[in-house]
């Protein structure tokens, strides 16, 4: 080992195992280099007696995560999905010593990341989509601070991302119909601005036609409900058909709360006169009655693995420029009490 009052760049980068580059730009402060490793170069440096060379000021690590959410009618804390999500995010952070900063956009107030800077923030998290449209997907990308996206992506940006396997989803859910028997399905659609739930509708057409029953396009009536009320008036204008569907699959299950409304609004029974199922298994799914058939979605551990990726990206940068990976984490479908078995009629 070399002895104090000695000490080389090559020495550092030897004992480190790193290049010297590396090492010039750690002490030095340069840019390119992860935080992890430039605190690891200083220890060294320290360590064989180099102290009295660097800078007197330590070099912060950030320790707040940022998430960037759209702006919904209720707090996310509310909502029954992103909620669950973020009780992921939270334990990740926490186990790994981190606090998360949640910023609240929308598409008319733009999105300033000055406050958000590789000084004070180790990251970026952006949950859902929606009004988190292009334009400010790529402001955080040219923050050049590592982003994972969660339950959203947008084609043609290079961002990994933790989503719900929607697709196989929906899939699987229609399958389920069709093996009970049901030939009519009716499907209620969500926001197109919302890539998942446009998978889910993608899923539910390619099981129909696989069986030659689609797609039929009276049976996915346009997006006329929102908010509280979605699902309602497609249900109505479903039930108004001359041959109405034996079964409704609701894009999602606070969409399925306005289907179960509108049927119970016609004095019509479920599943008696009509099943239906959801997507996503929130809590409400087992308190409507009947309970609802439904695709249940990892949330909490989208949280967790969207944490988990995101320090991974921090601590080896150089993993940014390779291919950006899309984690599907797989769904489950949960049977309960909405579909009647139409074998048995």
């Amino acid at each position: 080992m070399a002895t104090e009052g000695t000490v080389t760049l090559r020495d550092i980068a030897e004992a480190a195992g790193v290049s010297i580059g590396t090492v010039s730009l750690a002490l030095n402060e340069g840019k390119g280099i992860a935080l992890a490793t430039r605190q690891h170069i200083l220890e060294v440096a320290r360590t064989l007696g180099y102290e009295q060379r660097l800078p007197r000021r330590s070099v912060k690590v950030p320790k707040t995560v940022g998430i960037l959410i759209e702006r919904l009618p209720i707090a996310p804390t509310s909502d029954p999905f992103n909620k669950t999500v973020l009780l992921g995010l939270e334990a990740a952070a926490r186990r790994e010593g981190y606090r998360i900063a949640l910023e609240f956009v929308h598409p008319d107030d733009g999105l300033n990341m000055d406050h958000w800077t590789p000084e004070v923030t180790a990251g970026m998290i952006i949950l859902g989509g929606g009004d988190l449209d292009r334009n400010l997907v790529q402001a955080v990308v040219e923050s050049h601070l590592p982003v994972v996206m969660v339950d959203h992506y947008i084609p043609g940006i290079g961002l990994p991302a933790v989503v719900p396997d929607n697709f196989a989803g929906a899939y699987t859910m229609t399958q389920y119909l069709l093996e009970k028997g049901h030939r009519r399905i009716g499907f209620v659609r969500g926001p197109s601005k919302y890539w998942t739930l446009s998978e889910r509708l993608a899923g539910y057409m390619l099981a129909m036609q696989q069986e030659g029953l689609g797609p039929d396009q009276e049976l996915i009536p346009p997006r006329i409900s929102s908010g509280e009320e979605k699902g309602y008036g497609e249900t109505l204008r479903l039930l108004d058909l001359p041959e109405p569907p034996t079964a409704i699959f609701a894009v999602s299950d606070k969409t399925a709360v306005g289907v179960y409304r509108a049927i119970h609004k016609r004095g019509l029974s479920i599943p008696g006169d009509i099943s239906i199922v959801g997507f996503d298994d929130i809590e409400i799914t087992r308190v409507l009655s009947p309970a609802l058939t439904t695709v249940q979605i990892p949330a909490e551990m989208m949280g967790q693995v969207a944490f988990d990726r995101l320090l991974k990206l921090k601590d080896t940068p150089e993993e940014s420029a390779t291919l950006p990976i899309k984690w599907s984490l797989p769904t489950k479908l949960i049977v309960r009490d909405s579909v009647r078995n139409q074998h048995t009629d």
